[in-house]
């Protein structure tokens, strides 16, 4: 009799405290210690836009006077969404009864009651703080009383000459559309893992990168002070070393320098991964360009194909890092693994979350968290080197 069909298997299961992100959730109170990135700069703007991030649906807009806001969307008169609201000088005024907001949740006035609402101070519309930089404009989703600063990164606060910060929202890095439909984690833990790239990125689907990325690496992990660091290191043409070092910094952030190596040196870009709910994420990237669309050429190409310029059965007998990764379901069924050598760097990043869920629930500040300002400046490592 034949052993190991599929008949009676047991059922498969994944690792909700690793995965899911909502409000009370073991991961989603840890990644709410930390900013996020809610969209561009830009995004916030006269406009009312729906964010949704961490399972929660939000407001983003840009009062008249310059000042972005982010709140809850049901307005708590009577529950009509501030997305069709409209945007003035102190703030967002609701449509239905004319409810106004400013950007921290103070309602202003009431014009259906008398004197402009007399007890409209003892209402306040759920809110978070938000603060910009890089492009892009950042939110804290967590306990006030714990609200860290903003961190700041050498790789894009020191600039060469001729250099500027540029920032991109269409999820460079995650090899597919700007919203990718699968849990963050499918995509974060795949930093750590350098070894899929001469597979998936070389021999399996072809060269997607340049020469030296498709050789087999010698990997090394370790955790740093920030998350965790892969050092990889290729033996290319002339008797030289290529050292190309990766880092997953906590909460979200993948570090990664150019596989297309067009120069050596320190990383480029940073991008963070945004989970948007439990089955959907996107990235966004900052980096230090020298002209306009430098970032956009960062996107890997298939067969000299954009993604999205690919047929059906191209993306079946091309697989990048988007099929691969939604292709292991919308959370990936952990209980069915297999993990080998080669998996480090996942064993020891999902093994460092898991310390951090233990030292907040026990009322701590997780890795990388510091509140004084002064001392948030973030110094990474990763980048492609070339020794002699």
């Amino acid at each position: 009799m034949d052993s190991g069909t599929a008949y009676g298997r047991p059922q498969p299961s994944f690792d909700a405290d690793l995965t899911q992100v909502g409000p009370g959730s073991p991961m989603g109170e840890l990644l709410r210690r930390y900013w996020h990135p809610m969209g561009l700069a830009a995004d916030a703007s006269a406009t009312p836009r729906r964010v949704r991030v961490l399972g929660e649906d939000l407001v983003l807009f840009r009062d008249a006077a310059g000042r972005p806001g982010l709140l809850y969307p049901r307005c708590a008169h009577r529950g009509t969404s501030l997305y069709y609201g409209r945007i003035e000088d102190r703030g967002i005024r609701c449509c239905y009864h004319g409810w106004l907001y400013d950007v921290t949740g103070h309602c202003l006035e009431q014009p259906c009651e008398p004197n402009g609402g007399e007890r409209r101070g003892n209402v306040r519309q759920p809110w978070y703080p938000l603060e910009e930089r890089f492009g892009l404009i950042f939110a804290y989703l967590g306990p006030p009383e714990r609200k860290p600063a903003l961190p700041r990164y050498d790789a894009l606060e020191e600039l060469d000459a001729g250099e500027f910060i540029d920032a991109d929202d269409s999820s460079i890095g995650s090899g597919g559309p700007p919203i990718v439909p699968c849990n963050w984690l499918q995509h974060f833990e795949n930093v750590m893992d350098p070894l899929h790239v001469p597979i998936l990125h070389g021999s399996f689907s072809g060269p997607q990168f340049v020469a030296q990325m498709a050789l087999m690496p010698a990997v090394s992990w370790e955790t740093t002070g920030r998350g965790i660091r892969s050092v990889q290191i290729r033996k290319v043409e002339g008797g030289k070393t290529f050292r190309r070092i990766t880092e997953a910094v906590l909460p979200t952030l993948r570090v990664v320098p150019s596989p297309r190596v067009g120069h050596f040196g320190r990383v480029e870009s940073i991008g963070w991964v945004l989970p948007i709910d439990d089955t959907s994420f996107r990235i966004y990237v900052a980096g230090r360009v020298t002209e306009a669309g430098q970032l956009g050429r960062m996107r890997s190409k298939f067969n000299g194909k954009f993604w999205w310029e690919l047929s059906a059965e191209e993306h079946r007998a091309t697989p990048g890092d988007y099929e691969a990764q939604v292709g292991q379901g919308a959370i990936t069924l952990h209980s069915e693994e297999h993990l080998r050598t080669s998996d480090k760097g996942v064993a020891l990043l999902r093994r460092m979350f898991k310390a951090q869920l233990e030292v907040i629930a026990a009322g701590g500040d997780p890795v990388g968290v510091e509140a004084d300002p002064t001392r948030a400046l973030v110094r990474l490592e990763a980048g492609n080197y070339l020794d002699v």
